[in-house]
């Protein structure tokens, strides 16, 4: 499987919105078995949106609060579904931040995205917890509220 990881020019994880990044960094996934698991970046593709912005981006954008009538703004959304594109080939985003318009653009690309908290700051953690997220949530047979 491979995926995608919105990176900054340091090649840390991206915070803001996953569209405004500067590059997106692509890792294969190999699963042999439960205990043989590797991955392994491919190849680091740069975000020619964020080169044709030039580093500027609004803060809504960054933030993913953008107000109605720019969220809805056809060229906007063409924006947003520039990243369908960038990432095609991948069956997962992971991201700490994206918008409405990412989410819907890339569900319609096939792509899921997993949010990444907050406090992983390292790529390879943020791998790290999303296989033990995505393990973990595919072994449960019941999950039991406790008051």
């Amino acid at each position: 499987m491979q995926i995608a990881i919105p990176t900054d020019n340091e090649n840390a994880i991206y915070s803001n919105n996953a569209y405004t990044a500067p590059k997106f960094a692509i890792y294969t996934v190999t699963i042999n078995d439960k205990t043989d698991i590797s991955f392994s970046l491919q190849q680091i593709i740069y975000n020619p949106l964020h080169k044709l912005k030039c580093d500027y981006f609004e803060e809504a954008q960054l933030k993913c609060n953008c107000d109605k009538e720019h969220a809805t703004n056809l060229r906007h959304l063409y924006e947003h579904y520039s990243l369908l594109d960038l990432i095609s080939g991948c069956e997962y985003l992971l991201a700490t931040r994206y918008c409405k318009n990412v989410s819907r653009s890339l569900k319609k690309g096939g792509i899921l995205i997993y949010k990444i908290p907050p406090i992983i700051k390292n790529v390879d953690n943020a791998i790290k917890n999303f296989l033990i997220g995505a393990s973990f949530a595919n072994t449960a047979q019941h999950i039991h509220y406790a008051s």
